[in-house]
């Protein structure tokens, strides 16, 4: 071998052995990072299509699209990391449509129109300084991990009810209300993580499954900014014979009114850009699936209708 071609083949191994140190040491922690009074906004902006089969049969296409802002406000930082997050939809603004039917409806400044079929209507009337997320905040608490461990519902008229029928809803739980976004361990490029769980939000005797994958695709600097492309899945699944229904609605003897959900697939395919430094999201696109059937018996006779739908989102950062 020439000293040329020797030379070469040194760099050449030199250059290789230089790569694979360097991918040796692309581990990054993900994690989101909260400080107090910091407040996270995000643009939504939502289309998609779907269908509803009524009990007879009858098939209606519908549609939606619109944009969102989302406000979430760090109201306290606890030792661990995690966050108590106030959130807040400051303004809406979405067009609807059901077979024939066309309604929207904008939302801003506490204030809401209302258009069926080209025609404005009156707004619903209801309180709206009352109305949860709308003007009183959601709270929840979030690990840095993104891992959802408590939501604080807010003191409303009405709320109770909506407790009575999610019982486990707004109490601490023992059990993590989801699963977490980011593992606890710094991460590789094209490392995946996994996780399957199931959460009860409507009692232990009607668990909901939850399996996930999330993949590190690449960490690149982009104008100072270490961002990390995360791509990931999300399937959830449910099955339930009988569904808890508010007192008074459905059992006694002889039948009564039994409300079912024999199957419902919920699947989400994302990617996501995240500033790994600041602890972050900076953008996500999400597609949604949604299926489900519902069957309602009624003195021994059983009606089963259903509704597909699709949706795609995107949440920007401002």
């Amino acid at each position: 071998m020439s000293r040329r071609a020797c030379s070469l083949a040194v760099s050449v191994i030199l250059l290789f052995l230089a790569g694979a140190a360097a991918t040796a040491q692309e581990a990054v922690s993900l994690a989101f990072k909260y400080a107090a009074g910091d407040v996270l906004e995000y643009d939504v902006t939502l289309t998609g299509s779907g269908s509803l089969r009524a009990p007879d049969g009858q098939l209606s296409p519908a549609g939606i699209q619109g944009n969102l802002r989302l406000s979430m406000t760090v109201a306290e930082v606890r030792s661990d990391g995690a966050a108590r997050l106030q959130l807040r939809i400051p303004r809406a603004d979405f067009q609807m449509s059901i077979a024939q039917d066309r309604a929207s409806f904008t939302f801003e400044n506490g204030k809401v129109r209302w258009f069926a079929n080209g025609r404005e209507q009156s707004p619903p009337d209801a309180d709206l300084s009352q109305m949860p997320v709308i003007s009183v905040p959601l709270e929840f608490v979030a690990a840095p991990t993104g891992q959802i461990v408590e939501v604080i519902l807010p003191n409303v008229p009405g709320m109770a009810n909506i407790q009575q029928m999610i019982p486990g809803l707004g109490v601490p739980q023992t059990q993590n209300l989801a699963d977490p976004i980011f593992p606890e361990t710094p991460v590789r490029v094209g490392e995946t993580w996994r996780k399957y769980s199931q959460v009860a939000p409507l009692g232990p005797a009607l668990p909901v499954t939850v399996s996930s994958s999330r993949t590190l695709d690449s960490v690149s600097n982009e104008g100072g900014i270490e961002m990390a492309r995360i791509s990931g899945y999300v399937e959830t699944r449910f099955r339930a014979n009988s569904l808890p229904l508010p007192m008074g609605m459905g059992g006694g003897e002889g039948g009564g009114l039994t409300v079912g959900i024999p199957d419902l697939r919920h699947t989400v395919t994302s990617t996501e850009f995240f500033d790994v430094g600041a602890g972050r999201l900076v953008r996500g696109d999400y597609d949604f699936s949604f299926m489900t059937r519902v069957s309602v018996t009624m003195e021994g006779q059983s009606q089963e209708a259903s509704v597909e739908a699709r949706l795609h989102a995107t949440v920007q950062a401002r």
